[in-house]
């Protein structure tokens, strides 16, 4: 159970960190998929099937927070 909670409160952290260094994110990583694990990105791919081939290998035992960056065009129509 505190495994749980930890990785919730983990995971909580760096959706925070993702919202507010988004801006950044979206002009540095166009349609580009990254990783965040604590309050850091990670890990780099162009698509979700070679990220997770980095994360199996390089962070077998977490579970990072994956986002997809949109376009600067696709994140204004987000808003």
């Amino acid at each position: 159970m505190v495994k749980e909670v930890k990785f919730v409160e983990d995971l909580d952290q760096d959706d925070a960190w993702l919202k507010a260094h988004l801006e950044e994110i979206v002009n540095q990583y166009t349609h580009q998929v990254i990783a965040i694990l604590d309050q850091n990105i990670v890990a780099v791919a162009s698509s979700i099937a070679d990220l997770q081939r980095i994360l199996a290998t390089d962070y077998p035992q977490r579970i990072p927070l994956i986002f997809e960056v949109p376009s600067r065009q696709e994140f204004e129509c987000l808003l």
